[in-house]
């Protein structure tokens, strides 16, 4: 089959962000806001952060123990639940139908109470192997997923704040002014190396309420702040079903917003990091519906 023509992929975008509600409030008298996309909406935030502020969390990201940026499977309940649900209403159902005929033609059983537990055990034993082999899948699909990023990151999660990070949250809560500080996560450094790229993807997750509810819920905001300039080139903010780029200009930084105020996904805004052909680090922040708990 054919892909579908994009005009009808763009109508259908459309029509499901219809449905969403605002997102977070955003203060658009800032006088460094730029919007770069409207409906939905990616800003530029000039000048966000001091040159002297990026140089301190740049010393401070080389300094900690930096690690391969980890890959959250959002959605794998839904995943989990889907697979399952299939092989219950099929496969498992058919194969339980197969042991009672089994039963009753090979082995002469006449006993209906005898057949139906032949029948729940067949399906019972049938959907523990399902459960199984589904977990294996997922597990697998985690470590593929965790191969398409390939950047290097630590969580600055310090007794006192380093230089530039307060000034972060400062920045971010002045443009979100009725976000709590305590849904904010902590300021994450990410180092990408030349040729590390991050593959498209979502910000926000389907089944936040189940997955994500010891941090905070949803994701409904996300702040990148540029740290560096990147030399050479490359290392853009690629937000693909927008045909929207951000360049990673030092002290600016990209907000936008992954789910709406009530927390509904907003299947547009995927976005990826393109590689960059010399070091580039940046500040993320995720902004979350609820309090983040511990």
């Amino acid at each position: 089959m054919a892909p579908p023509r994009r005009p009808l992929v763009a109508a259908l975008c459309a029509a499901r962000a219809s449905a969403l509600a605002p997102h977070v409030r955003l203060d658009a008298s800032l006088a460094n806001l730029r919007f770069v996309s409207r409906e939905p909406d990616v800003v530029v935030l000039e000048n966000f952060l001091a040159p002297a502020h990026c140089d301190a969390l740049v010393a401070a990201g080389r300094e900690a123990s930096l690690e391969r940026s980890p890959v959250a499977y959002a959605g794998w309940t839904e995943d989990a639940s889907e697979l399952l649900g299939t092989w219950a209403s099929g496969p498992a159902a058919w194969l339980a139908l197969l042991a009672v005929l089994a039963a009753a033609n090979a082995f002469g059983v006449e006993d209906r109470a005898q057949l139906a537990l032949t029948a729940a055990g067949a399906y019972a034993a049938n959907m523990a192997l399902a459960g199984v082999g589904v977990f294996a899948f997922l597990d697998r699909r985690k470590e593929n997923l965790q191969a398409l990023r390939t950047s290097k990151s630590v969580a600055l999660r310090a007794s006192s704040p380093f230089s530039g990070e307060v000034e972060c949250y400062e920045g971010l809560l002045e443009a979100l002014p009725d976000v709590a500080a305590e849904a904010c996560e902590a300021l994450t450094l990410i180092k990408y190396d030349p040729g590390d790229a991050l593959a498209p993807h979502y910000d926000a997750n389907r089944a936040a309420d189940a997955e994500d509810a010891s941090r905070g819920g949803q994701t409904l905001a996300t702040l990148l702040v540029y740290l560096n300039d990147v030399q050479g080139g490359g290392g853009r903010t690629r937000f693909g079903k927008l045909r929207v780029d951000v360049s990673p200009r030092k002290g600016d930084a990209c907000l936008f917003f992954p789910a709406d105020a009530s927390g509904a996904f907003d299947e547009r805004l995927e976005h990826e990091g393109e590689a960059p052909a010399a070091e580039k680090w940046i500040g993320r922040v995720w902004v979350h519906a609820r309090p983040i708990s511990g």
